[in-house]
């Protein structure tokens, strides 16, 4: 069972309306996707409209039970891309409302014989975050060649994805290692307390573009390289336009990762 727990009611919002968000796609998804060719069509269009009532229900112990009941007696009779559809609106239910973060592997456990091989392996993926975060307390965990292994596997784990949900889901993963190589957090700043650029990241970089020279995650810090050589590789905090152009300079270039690993 999962457990409910009070949190904050700014954050509960927040991440409501990104669930409500989720919830619409399913509906046009619903729409568009089919069932096994066993199953009746009315019949299913009926379990779905009563999955979506669910999931627009407060969270609960009880209601997340029932939910995992429901899906438990009817995610047999559902396609692949409907099963995927269903089993991440549960994950961002747990979210939405405050649940516990999901646990991927019981998720995966549970319902992969009926997901599809990307959904099973975006869940392996963040199961492993969990059990092993880049972040935790704002310090990294992980050294700058690693946040660069993470970034790469999921390059190409987008790469090979026929899968617009679960794309969707791993772009901003894998923007987010973008994000951490190229600004670290407040516990591991990518800058020194002088403003110099930490010199085991700038050598972590340089290798990992002499390695995988091909790759976009290379070609972005090719980018962010050629900028810090530009500023030597300092950065003056009390320099407001500075620091300001280098924030826009690192959102540019995430953004631009996002794009570029569909290319």
């Amino acid at each position: 069972m999962y457990n409910v727990r009070n949190t904050n009611v700014k954050g509960v919002r927040t991440m409501k309306k990104a669930f409500c968000v989720m919830l619409c796609m399913m509906v046009v998804g619903f729409a568009m996707t089919g069932c096994n060719e066993s199953a009746d069509v009315s019949e299913l269009n009926e379990i779905k409209t009563e999955y979506l009532a669910m999931l627009q229900e407060q969270a609960s112990p009880e209601s997340v039970d029932e939910i995992v009941e429901f899906l438990d007696e009817n995610l047999n009779r559902f396609d692949t891309e409907s099963a995927d559809q269903m089993v991440m609106a549960f994950a961002d239910y747990l979210f939405a409302f405050e649940i516990e973060e999901p646990r991927y592997r019981e998720l995966l456990e549970r319902y992969e014989d009926y997901i599809s091989d990307a959904l099973a392996r975006l869940y392996m993926i963040k199961a492993e975050e969990i059990e092993f975060p880049a972040v935790l307390d704002n310090v990294l965990q992980l050294t700058w060649e690693q946040l660069c292994e993470r970034a790469l596997y999921l390059e190409l784990f987008i790469r090979e994805l026929d899968n617009a949900l679960v794309s969707e889901v791993a772009t901003r993963i894998f923007e987010d290692y973008i994000r951490l190589m190229l600004m670290g957090v407040a516990g591991t700043p990518i800058f020194d307390s002088d403003g110099v650029f930490e010199s085991d990241a700038q050598a972590a970089y340089r290798g990992f573009i002499v390695a995988y020279p091909d790759t976009t995650v290379a070609e972005i810090l090719i980018e962010f390289m050629s900028y810090l050589v530009s500023i030597d590789f300092r950065l003056d905090f009390e320099n407001i336009d500075e620091m300001l152009s280098f924030s826009d300079m690192c959102s540019l270039l995430i953004l631009e990762a996002g794009k570029r690993v569909f290319q």
